[in-house]
């Protein structure tokens, strides 16, 4: 199950992911005309990393995960932060309902791939406010990245994990479709937007945000996890010996817009 390749991943999870570029939240506000006194629908939350950046823009957000461990630091980020209208619901996003026309703003991010895609594109539809979108947000990942020291770090999980750990694949469940078929067959028009982003890894950083993922969690690495550290420290060090690394990365957001 997805939730088991979590396993141990909150507290790189809450340090080391890399945050959605405002810019990016602004743009699907504006585009979405967000009006500052209706309800915002969360799926697949994490530890809040869209619902507690966008709660100041929303009367009421609902965040739906299943997992304790992320609920419990989202709710711990969200006292730090002192923001008092989220309230989070401890379920998957398939066993989630609500009344139609709820939510002027469904947002998923990084998590539809581990959903029934179809299932939940139909369903989301009914609970959206007319003429609102269901928004889709995701990042390049070390798997889809260009930057030139990414394939040192693809080689050093394979090395580690074996030879069907392929660019691309991760932990992810196979995807037969991209997410815009899928929303497109669901009844929906795409508009896609990008924010791009120069980030500055160190190595700790970086190893941080690889123990933060289904595909380098600690319950994946097991017992290989000090040799995957071993390993990589010294393969990233003789590609550039001053222990930082420069990623360019891609956030994109899918707004669905029910025809």
């Amino acid at each position: 199950m997805a939730r088991d390749l979590f396993q141990g991943t909150v507290p790189y999870y809450v340090r080391y992911r890399v945050p959605y570029p405002e810019e990016l939240l602004t743009r699907i506000r504006d585009r979405a005309a967000i009006s500052g006194e209706d309800c915002l629908l969360d799926l697949g939350s994490g530890t809040g990393e869209i619902a507690l950046r966008l709660a100041p823009h929303f009367r009421e957000v609902t965040a739906v995960e299943p997992d304790p461990a992320m609920r419990s630091a989202g709710l711990t980020k969200m006292r730090e932060q002192q923001i008092d209208n989220v309230s989070w619901r401890s379920e998957t996003a398939e066993a989630f309902s609500a009344d139609e026309k709820t939510f002027e703003l469904v947002t998923i991010g990084a998590a539809f791939h581990w959903m029934d895609r179809g299932l939940m594109a139909r369903r989301i539809r009914g609970w959206l406010r007319p003429e609102q979108p269901l928004v889709i947000l995701g990042y390049t990942s070390i798997w889809s990245g260009t930057t030139d020291w990414l394939p040192l770090v693809r080689e050093v999980l394979q090395r580690c994990l074996g030879a069907k750990r392929r660019a691309g694949s991760g932990n992810f469940p196979e995807l037969s479709q991209p997410h815009e078929q899928v929303l497109q067959e669901a009844g929906y028009q795409i508009e896609e937007l990008k924010t791009r982003i120069t980030q500055q890894w160190t190595l700790e950083t970086l190893i941080g945000n690889l123990y933060s993922t289904s595909f380098a969690s600690p319950a994946v690495l097991g017992e290989k996890r000090s040799a995957f550290e071993a390993d990589l420290r010294q393969t990233l060090l003789d590609f550039d010996s001053r222990g930082t690394y420069s990623e360019e990365m891609t956030f994109y957001a899918l707004l669905a817009w029910p025809e």
